[in-house]
């Protein structure tokens, strides 16, 4: 109570302007993603976040992850993710919801994002919002939404933009795009991207020691807290994305319009260069074998232990949208078609670090249809938005066997295992913004979801399974109430229910008949979360913004596996949790050319299992901290950024080791200058100061950039 009487206080201390209080954005941005609805951002009752094109201009962004690291609220692992890798208020990708275009990005696999699939280059701006949202969006808005929304296609004369950046590791990044049209009603807007990167050595593996053996060689191997020894690693992780888009305007009038949007998306990983610490008495490089360490122990190897894996990924995304913003009336239809999604990796019975013979496969194309349609009426003191969304999911899961693991075009016989199955989602929703009195508003929102589970089955082998049909709903309520003394402050207060239904995977996927692997549990229902929310976001003066916001998250039925559950062992729903935390965001203009931000996260949170034992969530990192200083002057910018992020583990826990989850300290600087209208150079440098640390993997090292970005 003494913090709210004392953010209170503050509020009262304001004046009549109205801005932004998160990061360095200005106030006159507006936001569609909080409400559905076109409204300043300091007008909604939520901790929300605009990054514009100019924003990610100024930044070496080699993927979306990195333009959302600097946020309150977000943690962003540094090490080599292909998917997921980002956590808001404890909650990893698939409590996100992720849109682009209008087009959910989440896979129905899992619920993951693949955040290198989406070029920075071509985004307008990424709308984030924290907190409940399923009120208005359905499945996956837990802890938040975020909204990315790609450039227009532009009227007029055909230009475009060619950019190149070339880096450390070997990382370039190419692009062009090119738009117009006609001057009054047709227009496009066409690009393609290709980044790619040898990566760096950040998957190490470890070896137990044995008391006996026959060794070829002594060895004095590194040693972890656990006892464990360093055999070596993978090598370099290696990327490649490309990315071709193009977009399709007509105008019918100032203010209808019909946008077709397509991307074809293709990444691939790998692993090169594997490296072992083990050597022969000759001193050269060993991968298989057996040595005796300095301790004594007796440490064997094989060549599989060093191979990693091989990753694909082609999918095709659609989508058509109508907005009418006179009678503010909105549709859209999608469909986004992933056709190749998974990995390889080599069997045990690899001979060498260069093996090409066999192995398996492991992938699971998956396709999304969805359609939705709002309309806002505006009647006296109400703002009423009502919409219906209908959505499939569907996915197949195959494990194949290949007679050369690198080459998915070995594949032999039939698959080994077999799953899938289709979600239907359908939906109404219904808002209502209420102006209580000159300074006070109530935002009321309800969404009703039924989700029918259907075409279950799997194969192991020959053998086929089928699963009943099931069907589940869920009522997502918000409640929401602002309170405005001036046009400088505003007060929230909210309350919200958010649900993330179960992956298609867990439904459905089999691993064998004997109830030790993994069986199918179609019964799994969505997890359920419950957050509040307190928050107040004020300009002080022209110079000073901040913005404060605390949260309270419960979360049933957590969706977890066990051994002992009426399948054997399978996902069941069983646990509990709650996190709850702060943030707090400041923003400083020192003058015309230079300008700052500060953001504070706190986060704590418990997990209760299904015997009724809780434990502290170690997987939250409790302190995050970012800040930034930017210099402007004529043609020269500079951009210095840093972060700090706690550990993410048990206080007990070995740190400075694979595995481990280390806290960290890191600066990023960028240098922009503009030689001519056309032209631009950026020079940055990531991981100023070279620090060394372990993030489950080990995090990348200093890496230096030089780009060019000419337009025509």
């Amino acid at each position: 109570m003494r913090q709210w009487l004392w953010l209170l206080k503050i509020v009262h201390q304001g004046g009549d302007d109205s801005t932004s209080t998160v990061d360095v954005y200005e106030m006159d941005d507006t936001i569609v993603t909080a409400t559905r609805n076109e409204e300043k951002v300091n007008d909604v009752p939520a901790n929300v976040t605009v990054i514009t094109a100019k924003d990610l201009e100024k930044k070496d962004v080699y993927n979306l992850r990195d333009a959302l690291a600097q946020e309150a609220g977000i943690y962003v692992t540094p090490s080599a993710e292909v998917t997921g890798g980002i956590s808001m208020r404890g909650f990893g990708t698939k409590d996100v919801l992720v849109i682009l275009d209008g087009q959910q990005l989440n896979d129905p696999f899992n619920g993951e994002v693949d955040w290198n699939s989406i070029p920075a280059s071509e985004v307008q701006r990424i709308e984030v919002v924290r907190g409940a949202a399923s009120s208005l969006y359905g499945g996956h808005a837990v802890a938040g939404v975020i909204n990315i929304i790609t450039k227009r296609p532009a009227n007029g004369e055909i230009h475009g933009t060619v950019n190149v950046t070339g880096g450390s590791n070997n990382t370039w990044k190419r692009g062009i795009s090119i738009t117009g049209g006609d001057s009054n009603k047709l227009s496009f807007r066409l690009s393609y991207d290709k980044s790619t990167t040898d990566g760096w050595r950040g998957y190490y593996k470890t070896a137990k020691g044995s008391a006996t053996g026959t060794a070829i060689a002594q060895n004095n191997l590194p040693q972890y807290a656990n006892g464990n020894y360093v055999i070596g690693g993978r090598g370099e992780k290696a990327f490649e994305n490309e990315n071709t888009k193009f977009a399709l305007r007509y105008d019918f009038d100032d203010t209808k319009s019909l946008t077709y949007n397509y991307m074809h998306i293709f990444y691939k990983y790998d692993y090169h260069n594997p490296f072992s610490y083990l050597r022969d008495n000759n001193g050269n490089e060993i991968f298989s074998g057996t040595v005796q360490t300095q301790n004594g122990d007796f440490v064997k190897v094989k060549p599989g232990n060093y191979l990693g894996y091989v990753g694909f990924k082609k999918q095709d995304i659609h989508r058509l949208s109508y907005d009418d913003t006179g009678n503010k009336f909105k549709a859209g239809i999608g469909y986004s078609n992933a056709y190749e999604n998974g990995y390889s990796s080599a069997t045990g019975s690899a001979t060498s670090v260069d093996w090409t013979g066999a192995g398996g496969r492991s992938r699971h194309p998956a396709k999304n249809y969805n359609f939705d349609l709002q309309k806002t009426w505006e009647l006296a003191r109400h703002n009423l938005l009502a919409g219906v969304a209908w959505s499939k999911d569907e996915m197949t899961y195959y494990n194949d066997n290949l007679s050369n693991w690198t080459d998915w075009g070995t594949q032999i016989g039939d698959p080994a295992e077999k799953s899938g199955g289709s979600i239907f989602s359908t939906a109404l929703f219904v808002q209502d913004e209420y102006k209580l009195a000159e300074k006070w508003k109530m935002y009321s929102g309800l969404r009703y979801d039924k989700f029918d589970k259907k075409d279950g089955y799997s194969y192991v082998g020959n053998v086929r399974k089928d699963y009943p049909s099931e069907s589940f709903n869920s009522w997502s309520p918000k409640l929401a109430f602002t309170y405005a003394p001036d046009k400088r402050s505003m007060m929230f207060i909210n309350y919200g229910k958010s649900f993330n239904p179960p992956p298609i995977y867990k439904l459905y996927r089999r691993a064998g008949d004997d109830m030790s692997t993994y069986q199918a549990n179609p019964e799994l229902k969505p997890e359920t979360s419950t957050t509040y929310e307190l928050g107040v976001k004020q300009k002080i003066d022209d110079k000073n913004s901040y913005g404060v916001t605390f949260f309270h998250i419960d979360t049933k039925d957590k969706i977890a596996s066990s051994a002992t559950g009426k399948y054997g062992k399978a996902y069941y729903n069983m646990n509990e949790g709650m996190t709850k935390g702060m943030e707090l965001s400041y923003n400083h203009k020192f003058d015309d050319n230079w300008k700052s931000y500060i953001n504070y996260t706190f986060e704590s949170g418990d997990l209760t299992n299904s015997k009724g034992v809780t434990t502290r969530n170690y997987d939250l990192p409790k302190h995050m901290v970012a800040m930034g200083l930017d210099y402007t002057k004529d043609r020269f910018n500079a951009v210095l950024d840093a972060r700090y992020v706690g550990a993410r583990q048990g206080e007990d826990a070995a740190t400075g080791e694979y595995g481990s989850e280390d806290a960290f300290f890191l600066t990023n600087l960028y240098l922009n200058y503009k030689v001519n209208d056309d032209c631009k150079v950026q020079l940055g440098v990531k991981n100023l100061f070279n620090r060394k640390f372990f993030a489950n993997e080990a995090a990348g090292e200093r890496m230096y950039t030089l780009g060019v970005q000419y337009s025509f």
